[in-house]
């Protein structure tokens, strides 16, 4: 890998899958510049999620609480096409978050983009590109996240509302992770919106909107009916041992879906 990553069918990837360019651009700078060009920043790597079926992954050490076993399933669904994976293990003190993410940072190398949950200076000095924070956090905001890891960093939002995803763009998230959208293990027994609630959150921002929450190959196809650029998995992907095929199944399902992104702030307008 020569620091820009893979494009569909390329050297390393898996045929069909498009990954964000230059993923070795990290948070605070460009640890694997192209050769001959300046790196690529985050108003080059948001627009690009809008033009892939973007499918994202987020770690739980509950599911697989054996470390190096969630990385090797975290390199497979890699391999398989995960363009986005967030680092969220927050029963763990901060030292041995760091060391996880860290450890994901290492495994993902140059071919997805990884973002921290929650703690800008661990994002830092794990080598992340990014921070993903939830809706409610009594750590940093969007604009401190900003200020503290630089303008090339990705900083994304959870949201549960419409009303807290215009929120969240206003504060200067690049993309939004909303749900729950359907019944979930991680969350049994809340409450879920559906795809009107995608539908709905999509109409309302301009920034990519990421679909999360009980994702399954069955219905993540029309999580991308209602617009959304893409999902989030946890168990549907992690949860199982072959977590390369489980990718593509992902990846098969969300296939020729109809997002309706209207252009993002980040990147300016992006057309489909």
């Amino acid at each position: 890998m020569d620091g820009r990553g893979f494009q569909a069918g390329g050297r390393g990837g898996a045929q069909g899958v498009s990954c964000w360019p230059n993923p070795g651009r990290r948070a605070g700078g460009c640890e694997q510049p192209d050769r001959g060009r300046r790196c690529r920043n985050r108003l080059e790597l948001v627009p690009h999620l809008l033009h892939a079926r973007t499918l994202a992954l987020v770690t739980d050490l509950d599911l697989i609480p054996d470390w190096d076993e969630l990385a090797r399933r975290v390199g497979a669904a890699v391999r398989g096409g995960v363009g986005l994976v967030q680092v969220r293990a927050k029963a763990l003190d901060p030292q041995k978050q760091s060391r996880l993410a860290s450890l994901i940072v290492s495994v993902v190398g140059a071919r997805a983009q990884v973002v921290v949950n929650g703690d800008p200076e661990m994002a830092r000095s794990s080598g992340a590109a990014g921070v993903h924070l939830p809706e409610i956090s009594a750590g940093a905001s969007v604009s401190e996240a900003r200020s503290q890891l630089g303008p090339d960093a990705l900083v994304g939002r959870s949201v549960h509302s419409s009303t807290a995803a215009v929120q969240a763009e206003a504060d200067g998230a690049d993309y939004i992770f909303f749900g729950t959208v359907f019944p979930s293990r991680s969350h049994p027994g809340g409450p879920t919106s559906g795809v009107e609630g995608i539908a709905a959150t999509v109409n309302a921002v301009s920034v990519p909107v990421i679909g999360i929450g009980g994702i399954t190959a069955a219905n993540c196809r029309s999580v991308i009916d209602a617009g959304a650029v893409g999902v989030a998995a946890i168990g549907a992907i992690i949860g199982e041992y072959d977590s390369y095929r489980a990718t593509r199944a992902l990846h098969g399902a969300m296939a020729g879906g109809r997002s309706h992104f209207k252009g993002g702030r980040a990147g300016g307008t992006a057309g489909r």
